[in-house]
């Protein structure tokens, strides 16, 4: 019953009124954070409670090959918001703040638009430069809490205080899918989220470091998948109901007569994929990297679109839609797609059309499957299948053998193994131990750091190997050598990222639980 009165709510959402439409559109953009593509009804996923979003994806146009340019919040909501990638808007990973662009609001409140943003995320606010231009703006400090309901509340109150004539720009940006996975009692699967629930309880209570959880240490964390993949998806079904009602509100507030609604994501999770559990950032694998996109509007065409859209397609795109000239917008590294909204036929360019990734760093010391983990500024560690060599600034490092008894320094029974560390501090600057991509036409290009220096290449076809397991470099030579020369391009133009956060930011996220 649950589903079918959220999906007609949809339904009804997208009905157009008899009132006169406003000249200008409402332009309503929500975000789910930390949400996988593959986790909707829309994209196939058969365990789906996603009956809102769905149902807007059947009357609009789903984008199937959608991506982000970096799998962390601040950095891809800059790059949403400015049509700049990371390298050229400034911020390198979370909680940095934006540097550069020029953003949606500030564009559409020049030109008349009310301009109100609403996020649940403390990365995502007036700290990393992602309020500017929004008129009214409420950010996770000003909400109860950071649950959904709360999201709704305070956009439906914000939105009520715009005048009926003036039209209006709308970023509501949730939250609920991000670990820890807590849904509500009414979303709740019960005993079948226990084992997850049990392992939280225990990283909450600092029986366990985080690190090892997304590490999966022992195997916990491959153990308690199944159970945490159902809290996953309980939190993304109370997300989904969360927007079916804001759609309701907004339809009676008169806000989709003449309105775009753009449905998408920051990034996804890895749920195991390369190793990494119940986190993204730093890993440029699919899990974390494809993200759901879908609009609706007085005249998208709707049906499935498979060919490439980068999140940073969205600000011309939006701004292209909303009538403003492409002489009269801020320069930018996306396309503007609204030929393509409208149904044109894409150049067979846009299918070749190369998308560039970067991930983060690995910011828990303690995750153990990354190269190096940790922030320069603190504790940080490099790590081997078998050894971790760690330290930090002023103090001397240890080597410690996971195999054995972590506590104890086993430098001197080692010497060739801290050796083999000590020229591995030498060849790597620590922010800049970062996995890299290039996809085009369903290959991806992975560059992966070695403890040695230097990089690990694989070519991955994402049609034949969508988990990314399998190295084809081999078997299409020209398509690996293209990616190559096309990243190395990329990179040449990008800047180092910066290695040093403040101590403030350090303390922020420390808050957000990104670091211990």
């Amino acid at each position: 019953m649950r589903a079918r009165r959220l999906a007609a709510l949809a339904c009804a959402g997208l009905l157009v009124a008899c009132s006169a439409p406003r000249e200008q559109p409402d332009i309503i953009l929500i975000g789910v954070d930390t949400l996988r593509a593959d986790r909707l009804g829309a994209y196939g996923y058969e365990g789906a409670r996603t009956p809102v979003v769905d149902a807007l994806a059947a009357r609009g146009r789903l984008f199937t090959q959608a991506t982000t340019p970096f799998p962390r919040t601040t950095p891809a909501v800059a790059s949403l918001f400015t049509g700049l990638e990371p390298r050229r808007h400034g911020s390198r990973e979370v909680g940095e703040p934006r540097r550069a662009g020029t953003t949606l609001a500030e564009v559409l409140g020049s030109r008349g638009w009310a301009t109100v943003g609403v996020t649940a995320n403390g990365v995502a606010g007036a700290h990393e430069e992602l309020h500017t231009g929004f008129a009214r703006f409420v950010e996770k400090e000003d909400l109860p809490s950071e649950r959904a309901v709360h999201v709704t509340n305070a956009v439906l109150a914000e939105v009520a205080a715009v005048p009926e004539e003036q039209p209006l720009f709308l970023w509501a940006h949730y939250v609920d899918p991000h670990y820890t996975y807590n849904p509500p009692a009414d979303f709740d699967p019960g005993e079948a989220g226990g084992p997850c629930r049990r392992l939280m309880t225990r990283v909450k209570a600092r029986e366990i470091r985080k690190g090892r959880v997304q590490s999966d240490a022992g195997g916990m964390s491959s153990a308690a998948l199944p159970s945490c993949s159902r809290l996953y998806d309980a939190e993304v079904a109370y997300a989904d109901s969360e927007i079916g009602r804001l759609i309701e509100g907004l339809r009676s507030a008169g806000r989709l007569e003449n309105a775009y609604l753009v449905f998408t994501s920051d990034h996804g999770e890895n749920l195991g994929e390369a190793g990494l559990y119940f986190e993204h950032g730093p890993s440029v694998h699919d899990a974390s990297l494809r993200v759901p996109l879908l609009m609706t509007g007085p005249d998208v065409a709707a049906g499935r679109d498979g060919l490439p859209i980068l999140l940073h397609d969205l600000a011309p795109t939006l701004l292209g839609l909303a009538g403003v000239s492409a002489a009269e917008r801020p320069a930018s590294d996306g396309v503007d797609q609204t030929a393509r909204v409208r149904g044109a036929v894409p150049a067979q360019s846009q299918a070749e059309r190369i998308a560039f990734a970067e991930s983060g760093s690995a910011l828990r010391v303690d995750l153990t499957r990354q190269v190096w983990s940790g922030t320069a500024s603190a504790a940080q560690c490099f790590h081997d299948p078998r050894w971790s060599y760690c330290g930090s600034p002023g103090k001397d490092w240890s080597l410690l053998d996971r195999n054995a008894d972590v506590s104890r320094d086993a430098s001197a029974e080692h010497p060739d193994v801290v050796a083999r560390f000590e020229a591995a501090r030498a060849a790597w600057q620590p922010g800049e131990v970062r996995e890299r991509s290039a996809r085009s036409n369903g290959f991806k290009l992975v560059e992966r750091p070695r403890l040695e220096g230097g990089w690990q290449r694989a070519l991955h076809d994402l049609e034949a190997d969508p988990e990314e397991t399998r190295d084809v470099s081999s078997a299409h030579p020209e398509t690996a050598a293209r990616l190559a020369a096309a990243l190395e391009a990329w990179l040449a133009a990008t800047p180092p990222p910066a290695l040093q956060p403040s101590e403030a930011d350090i303390e922020a996220l420390r808050n957000l639980g990104y670091v211990d």
